[in-house]
């Protein structure tokens, strides 16, 4: 019974190990904004917006809620804001999305804003503005949870080699 003892003890060391080991991922919210450029750039200017999950439609925005903010146009490749101690998030979402009344910075002139009239710009000064900005929200991503098969391929591998075990001794 003790060789018994023993491999459960190994085998319950390498599941927690395989479980301490599983990768977690950061559940979060995307957000697309989409506008038409009519200053400077030209075509569509468009946004992407992760907050972190918890984030109620109709309710103030605050900086704890960013996790990143990426802005492009043809002018702009790319504005990148993401949560740091410079950046700022205010505003609301509305709960039926659309245009809304959004500011965020990071601190040093990378600043992407826009208003429930529709009008939106990128940097200070502003690069790039335009109308007809809308919020909605991306395709439905599944929440991530952590992996589960490591633990799952260490306890096969236990179980495997306690049995073969027992067939040896037998």
């Amino acid at each position: 019974m003790s060789t018994f003892f023993r491999n459960l003890t190994v085998l319950t060391i390498l599941a927690a190990f395989g479980a301490a080991s599983a990768s977690a991922e950061i559940a979060v919210e995307v957000y697309k904004f989409t506008g038409q450029c009519s200053t400077d750039c030209t075509g569509t200017g468009t946004g992407t917006l992760i907050l972190l999950a918890g984030y109620v439609l109709g309710t103030p925005l605050v900086d704890d809620d960013l996790y990143s903010f990426n802005y492009s146009s043809n002018l702009i490749p790319d504005l990148s804001i993401h949560n740091d101690p410079n950046e700022s998030l205010s505003g609301i979402l509305p709960v039926g999305l659309g245009p809304a009344n959004i500011t965020i910075s990071d601190g040093n002139g990378g600043t992407f804003s826009s208003s429930s009239g529709g009008e939106w710009s990128a940097f200070i000064p502003s690069a790039d503005a335009g109308t007809n900005g809308i919020w909605s929200t991306a395709s439905a991503t599944p929440t991530p949870e952590p992996s589960a098969l490591p633990v799952i391929g260490i306890c096969l591998a236990g179980l495997i080699f306690y049995g073969g075990r027992r067939m040896k001794t037998s």
